[in-house]
């Protein structure tokens, strides 16, 4: 048994042992912090929205379900350190009154500050702000958004097509009851890279009705690091997933996915460690509203596991709505919270690290919320602990923040589980990749940075920041305006890193990139210990990558840089991560120690 699987079953052992005098591992600080709420609020999204480095709280406020109440105005809680309350500009920020289900936030305009979509519902049109990186918001929704009357019942972020921007991909719940109306074809919005979204074309989505949608994902489970997109749905035979050619064109691949109705969300992590996305689903009928772990194959499909991975012993049987991944004792493996409704236990699900969950007990205090539809987790008061928000919309009751109090300081580094180089020449190289903190949704503010370090061979290194676009995936272009014969020996040598903001920071091995004039074909995504080579297309240079394994050594606590050179052979332990290593700089000498420690490694193909 891995040493830190062990530290987790011991954990999970601790915290379910029978008088144990630990206290809650989270304990309710709503009045501390945002006070007592009154909406019916049924999402929460978790940004720093006025770029102060503390993280804010956006509640998406909207009442009713067969029929609308009065709308309401949404939440917007400026954090102001810790031991402080939370402002709430929601009035000033928002201004009117929505039936709202859901808030996202992301940087739609590229100018490096936060915008906020908000979904809207019954036949009311969604809004669209951009900030100004310091608190501000204009209201762009007439100009910037398609002039639609829909119901939003969730909304993502991504960059669908490749273009290098975010694109919205939208569940519609259609006019009327969404229980009674059959429902309505999932929507993506094209970004124009200024922020201004137009309706894709038609066939950019199956025409599938899919009625009542409560959530959608975007991410990539077939391996080839564009977004796919699954799609939960309440009142259907099953849900949904559509996979993406890569350039924002979607088929329906939901017979890969094991059915059951009355799905309320979707949460996808890597479970087991093996680089392919798993699926947990919430309150499915089975019969009877139960969890399920539908396991990966990497090319779209699922298999559903959930016998051997969460035994009905450890999976109760009740009304649950929602989950979100952590790494709660810092195994580097994904734990998860599942939030209940009408009294049904909050609680923490504990990983052994072969994606296998048991139930900690009394995690939170008090361990019942009335009607949790949204979830959310991140250190909002910069102890390292994770900490846990929760939105209350079947009622007016209020919403929950807990904070961390029997929690471990964050000691885990990132992920970064698939990598793939793309040389194109005229336009450069793309290296794309999977990173991630055990920690679902992603946000970009929970990273201290995550940064493509590379050169061509015998030159200094160089270092550019990599952008998040869309579920856990992240890129970086270099080398615009490529030309393979103009680049010092032929070859470029890169590695990715990424740190938390605990300090905890994970690297890949050093990856080759050999330029070589010609044509590649053919071909599909191709696995090599935890990475990706794709290799295939038209194009006038190929790509070969030098690789032994892309997960990542890791750091752990901060600490400066350390001058002296290191490399990585990327030698797993199943954990993830490889040897314990330094930070590293590269020169143009070191580069080339570099590649006599790569040119020892399995080629593979990356597409040219």
């Amino acid at each position: 048994m891995r040493p830190l699987v062990a530290v987790g079953l011991l954990a999970a052992a601790l915290l379910a042992a029978p008088g144990s005098a630990a206290a809650a591992l989270w304990e309710d600080a709503t009045m501390a912090t945002i006070g007592a709420t009154g909406g019916w609020s049924n999402k929460v999204e978790i940004a720093d929205i006025n770029g102060d480095g503390r993280l804010d709280l956006l509640f998406a406020n909207g009442r009713g379900y067969s029929s609308p109440g009065e709308p309401e105005v949404n939440y917007a809680f400026i954090n102001q350190g810790p031991g402080q309350p939370f402002v709430d500009v929601g009035a000033e920020l928002f201004g009117e009154a929505d039936f709202s289900r859901v808030i996202q936030a992301g940087d739609v305009d590229g100018d490096g500050s936060l915008d906020l979509f908000v979904g809207n519902t019954w036949s009311t049109r969604s809004r669209l702000y951009l900030g100004d990186g310091g608190g501000g918001f204009e209201e762009v929704s007439a100009t910037h958004l398609p002039q639609l009357d829909l119901s939003v019942g969730d909304a993502e972020f991504g960059d669908v097509d490749g273009d290098g921007d975010l694109d919205l991909a939208l569940a519609d719940w259609g006019p009327g009851d969404p229980a009674k109306n059959g429902g309505a074809p999932a929507r993506l919005w094209l970004n124009d890279g200024g922020g201004v979204f137009s309706e894709a074309p038609a066939g950019a989505l199956p025409d599938v009705a899919i009625a009542w949608s409560w959530e959608l994902e975007l991410g990539d489970v077939d391996g080839d690091l564009d977004l796919d997109l699954m799609i939960s749905c309440k009142s259907c035979a099953g849900s949904f997933v559509f996979l993406n050619d890569g350039e924002g064109v979607f088929a329906d691949a939901s017979d890969g996915l094991p059915q059951h109705p009355n799905n309320y969300d979707f949460e996808a992590l890597d479970l087991s460690g093996d680089g392919h996305l798993d699926l947990l689903t919430i309150n499915d009928r089975s019969p009877g509203a139960r969890e399920h772990v539908f396991v990966g194959d990497g090319a779209g499909g699922f298999s559903d596991e959930t016998a051997a991975r969460w035994p009905d012993a450890e999976n109760p049987a009740g009304d649950d709505n929602m989950i979100a991944f952590v790494d709660v004792d810092s195994d580097a493996d994904p734990d998860f919270i599942v939030a209940g409704l009408f009294g049904q236990v909050d609680r923490l699900m504990i990983n052994d690290g072969s994606g296998a969950f048991t139930m900690a007990e009394d995690a939170f205090a008090p361990a019942t919320s009335p009607g949790t539809l949204g979830i959310a987790v991140a250190d909002l008061d910069g102890d390292h602990r994770v900490d846990v928000v929760m939105a209350e919309g079947e009622a007016d009751d209020p919403d929950f923040v807990f904070l961390g109090v029997d929690v471990g300081v964050d000691a885990a580094a990132p992920r970064i589980d698939r990598a793939a180089a793309e040389v194109v020449v005229g336009e450069g190289l793309t290296i794309r990749a999977r990173i991630h903190d055990n920690t679902t949704p992603l946000r970009v503010d929970d990273f201290a940075h995550v940064t493509l370090k590379w050169s061509p061979l015998g030159e200094p290194q160089e270092a550019a920041a990599m952008r998040w676009y869309g579920g856990l995936l992240w890129r970086a272009d270099v080398l615009p305006g490529l030309d393979p014969e103009a680049v010092s020996g032929g070859a470029i040598l890169y590695e990715i890193c990424a740190a938390d903001l605990a300090g905890n920071e994970a690297c890949t091995a050093p990856e080759l990139v050999e330029l070589t004039p010609g044509e590649t074909t053919g071909g599909g995504p191709e696995t090599t210990g935890g990475g990706t080579a794709t290799d295939g297309g038209s194009t006038t240079a190929a790509a070969t990558a030098t690789t032994g394994d892309s997960s990542a050594t890791a750091t752990s606590g901060g600490g400066e840089e350390s001058a002296t050179t290191t490399t990585s052979t990327g030698t797993d332990d199943g954990s993830g991560c490889g040897c314990a290593s330094a930070g590293r700089r590269y020169d143009g000498g070191t580069a080339w120690l570099a590649l006599l420690v790569v040119l020892a490694l399995r080629r593979r193909r990356t597409t040219a």
